[in-house]
């Protein structure tokens, strides 16, 4: 149990890093870290959780260590439910509905089709 623990916290820590980084970046390019930034993380992050669950659970024989590492703990921290939750309530709370109408929408169908396709293209 402490192993897997430990092998968890090691991938959060991962992507947590590169989930801030991609939040600086953003923002040094574009301004603004919301919410683009983190559509951008749950995009990517459910395309490539997409990839690992057909690859690391159905196609190769890996640990349960590595799927536990990359899946829960890279892709886990990488991505973010709450901060995309916070960012479109305080859309609405400051009456910005088409805007925040656009990002759920934009959330939700990207997301799942990024999973998909990330299934698919490595099925």
């Amino acid at each position: 149990m402490i192993k897997q623990v430990l092998v968890v916290a090691a991938g959060g820590a991962i992507g947590a890093v590169l989930r801030y980084l991609n939040a600086k970046a953003f923002t040094h390019f574009f301004g603004t870290p919301l919410p683009w930034a983190t559509l951008i993380v749950n995009v990517v992050g459910c395309f490539l959780m997409g990839i690992a669950y057909t690859l690391l659970l159905d196609k190769y024989q890996v640990s349960d260590s590595m799927r536990l590492f990359v899946m829960m703990g890279v892709l886990g921290a990488l991505t973010t439910w709450s901060t995309f939750s916070m960012e479109a309530v305080l859309m609405l709370n400051y009456g910005e509905y088409f805007k925040a109408g656009i990002y759920l929408f934009l959330t939700f169908f990207l997301c799942l089709s990024a999973f998909f396709v990330g299934m698919r293209l490595s099925a």
